[in-house]
């Protein structure tokens, strides 16, 4: 698993034993020269070297200061775009959720093909996991994980490609020929369908009916899968931290 991120306190300490240090060498230099330990001159000595050592360790500090706030602003950047990865997943589960429960509600792909309406999805344009964002996930423990979610993404836009393509053929060509052929509103054997319809058709509408039913359910397992991995993943890297996550995770 990652390594959790832990407090940086490193400028403050150095900052701390630095003057420490500075006052005890200050002190000690002034007695010995009081006492004539060492002759007076090297006072003057003792004085650059003192102040030398401040001015660098003074950089030095700034630096080490620096590197603290940079490093605190690219855990925010990675916590946001975590939870922002999470909050899209749960989205896009749910927009997925109502896919399924619909052509399940219908039961049969014969029913699916023939009297499921074509109606136009919702907008998910913006359900979208942005792999960029998340490219520090490399550098973790679970690094095939950046992979993962971009194949979720995939997947996801597979699902509304499906439904995109059976629902141009459905309006283009089945639902014409069911008119034609008398078959609106009313209940009529399997087979009456294929004859009745032909078999480019018939065929055609069948097979837009599986690949949306197919894509959906793989699309929905996946995510289901992918969710909880993903939060045990954020909860490692930063353990103090809430993120988002469903309600049965």
């Amino acid at each position: 698993m990652p390594t959790p991120q832990k407090p940086y306190y490193f400028p403050e300490v150095l900052g701390i034993v630095v003057a420490l240090l500075l006052l005890n060498l200050w002190y000690l230099s002034g007695l010995a020269i009081e006492n004539k330990v060492i002759p007076t001159h090297y006072d003057y000595v003792l004085k650059f070297v003192t102040i030398a050592t401040g001015a660098f360790i003074g950089a030095f500090s700034a630096f080490a200061l620096n590197a603290k706030t940079k490093h605190n602003d690219e855990q925010k950047i990675q916590k946001a775009a975590i939870n922002k990865a999470l909050f899209t997943i749960l989205r896009q589960r749910n927009a997925i959720k109502n896919i399924v429960k619909e052509y399940n509600d219908l039961e049969h792909e014969y029913k699916i093909a023939f009297n499921l309406p074509a109606k136009q999805p919702p907008d998910y344009s913006k359900l979208y996991l942005d792999t960029n964002e998340l490219s520090f996930l490399l550098e973790t423990q679970d690094p095939n994980m950046l992979m993962e979610l971009s194949i979720e993404q995939e997947r996801f836009e597979q699902v509304l490609s499906t439904i995109k393509i059976r629902n141009e053929f459905y309006v283009n060509e089945v639902q014409p020929a069911l008119h034609d052929k008398g078959l609106i509103g009313r209940i009529a054997p399997i087979q009456e369908y294929e004859a009745l319809l032909g078999e480019r058709v018939f065929k055609g509408a069948l097979l837009g009916a599986r690949n949306m039913v197919f894509h959906a359910n793989k699309c929905d397992k996946s995510l289901a899968e992918i969710e909880p991995r993903l939060y045990k993943l954020a909860k490692a890297m930063f353990p103090n931290e809430k993120f988002v996550q469903s309600e049965k995770a």
